[in-house]
């Protein structure tokens, strides 16, 4: 009976002792079966015998330049200031070429390209020279197709200067561009060549883009060559061009309308009487008075360029127009005071319609030379 009850208990241990055993084999092959499959997939390795420290050298090319293809991505644009000619622009940089080194065997119908890391293979250093400083790179990410064609691109944001043409201001259309090179010590190891990449702007770009007083327009890329400074060999350059159109509307109904009120108003004193003297002169002083005080109110929206624009020779028409008014008046005063009052009647009639008439034909000549 003692020996039954032995082998009783000892049955009943090992059940114990074996059941938390199996519990706890069973969760620590789930939990690592799910810790595989949340994992990201392994980046690509080198073909076997080749040397990762020669993987950072330029592959081998015809003509010793490996041939790069460039495009850019606008995602945004914003802070267009003509008074400093820089612009802020956010978007993605890419760059194509072939490296035999790289060629690999598909594994399957969905192995069309593979992930490697962006600094463990030779890529073109692409640099934006006419930035104000270093863009911002945020990601970048690095793929290789079976043929070995790698592609690279990053996300990122730069300050960009570019020469703007003010002279139509505010009726102007701005080419904003950004300049592309090799990095310097791959000046001569890279060229640049038509690339197969659309150069294009997000579809979302004219609904939130930051771009409160222009109006986009296309985006094209030109290729070419700068000077080198070793004075032998010509640099590959890309050139994007982002075209944008000004809205005008806000100088139209702020500045041009509100100015030629104030010019009208001034005429008013062709129709006075020219006995009427002190009228007269209150109309003409406060009128030019205005102007004046008008133009230091919106001169923070105007470009501060050493040439003039199309708002600056309209001003300075208005300025011109004013102070006529007022000599007409001083003319017809002096006139009506030495007792020569037909004369003074004379003058101010083809006043009427003289200065009126030039001012139409003086602004016409200005939009013929700042515009067409």
């Amino acid at each position: 009976m003692t020996s039954a009850i032995k082998r009783e208990t000892s049955r009943r241990c090992a059940r114990d002792t074996l059941v938390p055993l199996a519990l706890g084999a069973i969760l620590f092959a789930s939990l690592a079966a799910c810790a595989v499959a949340a994992a990201p997939p392994p980046l690509a390795t080198f073909p076997a015998g080749l040397d990762p420290n020669s993987m950072l050298l330029p592959p081998p090319a015809e003509g010793g330049r490996v041939k790069v293809s460039v495009a850019l991505h606008v995602l945004n644009l914003s802070g267009i200031d003509e008074v400093t000619e820089r612009f802020e622009l956010t978007g993605y940089l890419l760059a194509q070429w072939n490296d035999p080194r790289l060629i690999y065997k598909p594994s399957g119908n969905g192995d069309k390209y593979r992930t490697l890391a962006p600094d463990s293979v030779w890529r073109p250093q692409l640099v934006i020279i006419n930035a104000v400083k270093p863009r911002q790179v945020l990601e970048g990410s690095l793929h290789v197709a079976p043929d070995g064609t790698a592609s690279y691109v990053e996300r990122f944001d730069a300050l960009v200067t570019s020469t703007f043409y003010l002279r139509p201001f505010p009726f102007d259309a701005q080419k904003l561009e950004v300049l592309v090179h090799p990095f310097t010590d791959q000046q001569l190891s890279v060229a640049f060549v038509t690339s197969q990449l659309p150069v294009w702007t997000a579809t979302e770009f004219s609904t939130y883009s930051s771009l409160e007083s222009w109006e986009f327009k296309s985006l094209t890329a030109k290729l070419g060559t700068a000077a080198s400074q070793f004075g032998e060999h010509a640099i590959a350059e890309a050139r994007f061009e982002i075209a944008v159109e000004r809205r005008y509307e806000f100088y139209l109904w702020k500045v041009f309308l509100p100015l030629l009120l104030m010019v009208i108003v001034s005429w008013a004193v062709f129709w006075f009487d020219p006995s009427e003297v002190s009228s007269q002169v209150t109309i003409a002083v406060t009128t030019i008075l205005t102007i004046i005080a008008f133009a230091l109110a919106i001169s923070l929206t105007l470009p501060r360029v050493p040439y003039l624009t199309f708002a600056d020779a309209f001003f300075l028409a208005c300025y011109i127009f004013a102070f006529l008014a007022m000599l007409e008046l001083t003319a017809v005063h002096i006139a009506y005071r030495n007792e020569r009052r037909d004369l003074a009647r004379g003058i101010r009639r083809t006043a009427r319609w003289l200065v009126p008439a030039a001012f139409v034909v003086v602004n016409s000549i200005l939009v013929l030379h700042f515009l067409t």
